[in-house]
């Protein structure tokens, strides 16, 4: 090897040996700290929760909280994960983006909590959406709002959008509107579609009664999206009164660009306002 690429060379093998060794919840906490965001620990019920902070919560009687997807339950040949966690969120960048004072509430077991107590690979596989998991980030939530007037616009990514739907069939009256984005609103129709083992201790926001009306919906859907069918969403929504529905021809299975997040921002504070 040439002396003058030896610097170069080495700088490659420091660069892997560090990526090798930096965990998902790591790398999102140096994505959340790029984009300017506070990091911070809520309690929930028998779990503990990550979270990723941008203003004074319930400034103004509002508060925007983000719901991430599923992240890596399974690994290839069929084997469960050890650590749940997205290596990356398409939210936080949302996030960063939105002018209103907003949380991004992580799961039960996930962020580097995988291995603590009452945590068990059920809890991001089968039970992913089970009574276990949305009713400790209702006792997350509830703290962050205790004592102040405001409600909260959910706002869930791929799974997370059956959870911003779950969440809100709790507690409608400290839910102000739902906003999905690639929302997975039919969880038994996308497991037989794909073949997946079915979620058996998970509930379905298809098998729950609509939201009230009082509460504000809008769905986006990708129509290039393999993972969630554009059509089970818009049949989805249709059973929900007042729910609006976006379909964003080109978009994947993928969180929306700047400027069509933009546009549904602004739709957001108009609906906020009624």
């Amino acid at each position: 090897m040439r002396a003058d690429t030896l610097p170069g060379f080495l700088g490659l093998v420091a660069f892997l040996v560090l990526s090798a060794c930096s965990t998902p919840a790591k790398r999102l906490d140096r994505q959340a700290r790029e984009l300017g965001l506070q990091a911070g620990i809520l309690d929930g019920r028998r779990f503990r929760h990550k979270l990723y902070r941008k203003g004074d919560a319930c400034r103004q009687g509002r508060l925007h909280v983000y719901l991430e997807g599923d992240g890596l339950a399974w690994l290839p040949g069929n084997r469960v994960a050890l650590d749940p966690t997205p290596p990356k969120s398409c939210l936080l960048p949302l996030m960063a983006r939105d002018s209103s004072p907003a949380v991004y509430l992580g799961r039960p077991c996930y962020h580097g909590f995988a291995d603590a107590p009452n945590c068990r690979p059920a809890l991001w596989t089968r039970a992913r959406y089970g009574q276990v998991v949305t009713g400790s980030m209702v006792e997350a939530l509830g703290k962050l709002m205790a004592g102040r007037r405001c409600r909260a616009v959910l706002i869930g990514f791929s799974g997370g959008g059956a959870l911003a739907m779950l969440i809100a069939s709790r507690i409608p009256e400290r839910i102000a509107g739902i906003v999905t984005l690639a929302g997975n609103l039919n969880v038994d129709d996308w497991t037989r579609r794909h073949g997946y083992s079915a979620l058996d201790e998970s509930e379905d926001p298809a098998r729950r009664p609509p939201l009230p009306p009082s509460l504000f919906q809008i769905h986006v859907a990708g129509g290039k999206d393999d993972n969630i069918s554009y059509r089970v969403t818009a049949r989805e929504v249709a059973r929900n009164p007042g729910a609006r529905f976006l379909l964003v021809p080109r978009l994947a299975h993928e969180c929306p660009g700047p400027q069509i997040w933009q546009g549904i921002l602004t739709g957001i504070a108009i609906l906020e306002q009624k």
